[in-house]
């Protein structure tokens, strides 16, 4: 955006909000893909976390978001709140996916608390920086704190590469067979049948 913006400076306002709604899809997958992995062990309630996200972003799209659309009359406020909305709603999403999986005694491991952590730092710099541009004169924003956007996206990128270097490696079944003195493949099928049976008590 910034070669758009120095080479094309006419064509850069129509490339922005392209650049800035593809901005707001993929962030919403990445939290998908964090509620999909907090409780990715859970097989009763694997989907509850996609369908809190999902759930959160329709109800606070409609009664939250839009609103802030269609009731302005100025361009520019309106712009800057519907960004400020749309990041507090991702905030408040990664806020009640955190509560929930702390509910269930969910164990996030290295990489999972990686992602929650990086995308935290992201919000909160833009939620600050847009903050920032709706409360106080334009040029703080535009010539001072810009440069909170692209930090807070370098920081998000730098714990997300920490914290995803080593992958969580997959339990190895051979230390449950040693520790119970049992063939690997019969404890493997033991506990595939007990998780089961409590999906199916869960459910009823």
């Amino acid at each position: 955006m910034y070669a758009v913006y120095l080479r094309f400076p006419r064509v850069y306002p129509s490339a922005y909000w392209i650049y800035y709604l593809v901005t707001i899809l993929a962030e919403f997958t990445v939290l998908i893909e964090i509620s999909d992995q907090i409780f990715r062990s859970f097989t009763a309630i694997r989907n509850l976390g996609r369908a809190l996200t999902i759930a959160i972003t329709a109800v606070l799209g409609l009664l939250y978001i839009l609103p802030a659309i269609l009731a302005s009359t100025h361009r520019r406020m309106a712009l800057l709140d519907f960004a400020l909305r749309a990041a507090i709603t991702k905030a408040v999403i990664l806020a009640v996916l955190f509560y929930v999986a702390r509910h269930y005694g969910s164990e996030m491991g290295r990489n999972v608390s990686g992602l929650v952590v990086g995308f935290s730092i992201y919000l909160a710099m833009n939620i600050t920086w847009l903050t920032a541009g709706r409360v106080f004169q334009p040029s703080l924003s535009t010539d001072i704190l810009w440069v909170m956007g692209p930090l807070g996206f370098a920081l998000c990128a730098l714990v997300w590469i920490i914290s995803l270097w080593d992958v969580a490696p997959v339990p190895d079944m051979s230390l449950v067979s040693t520790a119970a003195r049992r063939d690997a493949d019969a404890v493997a099928l033991e506990l595939t049948r007990l998780d089961n049976q409590l999906s199916k008590l869960l459910h009823k």
